[in-house]
């Protein structure tokens, strides 16, 4: 047993549990009629009767513990997975891949009800690393997607008066601090309705790209407008960071074309693509360039 056999198992038992249910050949399907013993070959179609789906699925709840015909997806975590199998390798989300790093603006994450004091002052922190699906509730308004790492620890420490002071900052993701890029994704995708979604980023075409492509992302945060082509045309600008995020330009370029996007977020995409130059946010706080929020959306503009 694996994930993906349970899930076709699960997909099988519950198709018109009654009737006579057909399959195209493939790998899977003739495990379950070698290996289990249900179903039979006939016209280049794998054939299942009521009473083998039923068997079945009677099969894999003494197995594995679970009823495919009510469970479509093996657990998430491991610890759970492990309470009902032996191999608790089956969870459908390695520990590793659930892993977020999360910190806030007044060092105290508000989660599943409760309130978590992340350091003493004298302690600089990136965050805490914790598990995506242990997360249940989260009790702030704000949530700032963050996309370097050198940045996370600034959070406390970078007054910027245009968001809320209570925000929850959530790293992005990566592959090699342990946090998750879909783990992030996830999260945003769960509690993003209901809170304010602002992509902090560097301003280069794959800053960007996040900021338009992340779900529920109302604001991209950044540099002032009015130092945008000073700083993308000064002594800290990257030409670099730019032409090598080809495919993030060819999306932004396309965008100006569209109307899902603001007027200012198409300005900032214009402005970037004249100048062909990047400004990372390390050198935003290094030389305590102004912030201001810009809407990403024609909707979130007012």
């Amino acid at each position: 047993m694996d994930r993906k056999l349970y899930q076709w198992i699960s997909a099988l038992v519950r198709d018109k549990p009654g009737l006579t249910t057909d399959r195209p050949v493939s790998q899977l399907g003739q495990k379950v009629q070698t290996y289990y013993g249900f179903g039979h070959l006939s016209n280049s179609r794998l054939i299942f009767s009521a009473e083998d789906k039923r068997r079945l699925r009677q099969q894999i709840l003494a197995e594995v513990g679970l009823d495919p015909f009510t469970t479509e997806h093996l657990p998430e975590n491991r610890l759970e997975m492990a309470q009902y199998h032996a191999n608790e390798k089956l969870a459908a989300k390695p520990a590793s891949e659930d892993q977020l790093l999360l910190n806030s603006q007044d060092g105290i994450i508000r989660i599943n009800n409760v309130e978590i004091q992340l350091y003493p002052q004298s302690l600089t922190s990136a965050g805490l690393i914790c598990m995506n699906s242990s997360i249940e509730t989260i009790e702030h308004d704000t949530i700032v997607v963050v996309e370097n790492l050198a940045i996370m620890p600034l959070c406390h420490a970078w007054q910027i008066p245009c968001i809320d002071p209570k925000a929850l900052w959530l790293y992005r993701g990566d592959h090699k601090s342990g946090a998750k890029a879909n783990a992030c994704r996830d999260f945003v995708e769960r509690f993003g309705a209901d809170n304010t979604i602002i992509v902090f980023s560097d301003m280069d075409p794959k800053g960007l790209e996040i900021a338009a492509t992340l779900p529920f992302a109302k604001f991209w945060l950044g540099p002032n407008a009015k130092f945008w082509r000073p700083l993308l045309t000064g002594q800290y600008a990257s030409h670099i960071g730019f032409d090598t995020q080809f495919e993030a330009t060819s999306y932004l370029l396309r965008l100006l074309d569209s109307n899902s996007v603001s007027e200012p977020f198409k300005n900032l995409i214009s402005v970037m693509s004249d100048e062909r130059s990047s400004f990372r946010q390390e050198h935003t706080y290094s030389h305590n360039v102004p912030l201001e929020l810009i809407p990403i959306r024609v909707k979130d503009h007012s």
